[in-house]
Order: C-alpha cells, then sequence, then structure tokens
C-alpha cells in the first residue's frame, strides 16, 4: 500500500466511524466535524474552517447552510473584518457537539493507547508533508491560471 492510499484509507476509516455515531445526533459525519471544531475552539471564521478541512468552499457552505438550518451554528459578521463571516455554535448546537467531540476523542484515545508516540510524531511529519506539498501545488496552479489570463 503506498502512501497516499494509507491515508486515504485512514480518512475513510475515520469518517465511518463518525459517521455511524453523528447519526444518534442526526448529523452527517462532515457536520460533526464542524461542530466539533467549534466545540473545541469557540467561534471560527469560514476561512478557518476551510483551511481545517481542506473541503471545497461550496462543500463548506453546504454544511453550515445545513447546520444554520437546524438552528445549531449561527453567522454572524465578522467584527475584524465586515467582509467575512464568523460561525459559532448556538445552545441548540452544544448537545450534538459535545456528543461527536466524545466520540472523536474516545477514538483519539484508542488510536493512541495502540501506537507509540514516535508512530504519532511520524504520521504526524506526513500529513505535514502532504500539506506542504499540495498546497504548494494549488499555489502553482493559481500562478499559472494568473499567467494564462494575462493578470
Amino acid at each position: 500500500m503506498t502512501t497516499v492510499s494509507t491515508l486515504e484509507r485512514g480518512a475513510h476509516l475515520v469518517g465511518a466511524y463518525v459517521e455511524r455515531a453523528a447519526r444518534a445526533s442526526g448529523v452527517t459525519q462532515a457536520e460533526a466535524h464542524v461542530l466539533v471544531q467549534l466545540a473545541q475552539k469557540g467561534p471560527l471564521s469560514i476561512a478557518s474552517l476551510h483551511r481545517e478541512f481542506g473541503t471545497k468552499r461550496t462543500t463548506l457552505t453546504n454544511i453550515l447552510d445545513r447546520l444554520e438550518r437546524r438552528g445549531f451554528v449561527r453567522r454572524e459578521l465578522n467584527p475584524s473584518d465586515r467582509r467575512s463571516f464568523t460561525i459559532h455554535l448556538t445552545r441548540s448546537g452544544q448537545a450534538p457537539a459535545r456528543q461527536a467531540a466524545r466520540v472523536v476523542a474516545d477514538l483519539e484515545a484508542a488510536v493512541r493507547a495502540s501506537v507509540s508516540e514516535r508512530d504519532l510524531r511520524g504520521l504526524e511529519a506526513v500529513v505535514a508533508a502532504l500539506a506542504t506539498v499540495v498546497h504548494e501545488d494549488a499555489a502553482a496552479d493559481r500562478l499559472h491560471r494568473r499567467a494564462r489570463s494575462g493578470r
């Protein structure tokens, strides 16, 4: 198995685990991950959530729309940049967020109990390298598109 396919498999396994547990709160795996981030870090900008998950902006917008319709989150103008919004967990969103956070914490604890600190540092290094390559590649694509458009 290659490094990338191993990472893909790991991401799929985490998603499947969280999806099964999130169903009890009536949220999807992607929604659960957003709720966990808000529960752990407090209000976040859409840009911060986008960086955390790396999903398409339209996908994240759809997730936030669904959570907002159910009253789990609310959008507020960002006081430091009125061109953007911050996402806040609502009182109604706290219970599903806590449940999702427990599920993720339990999974984290079970995985950590099964591997060494060295293994975890190695995984973090691989993910950091992947992020660097992907972000550099995306930046190069943007530069090429600008050059082709004459900007």
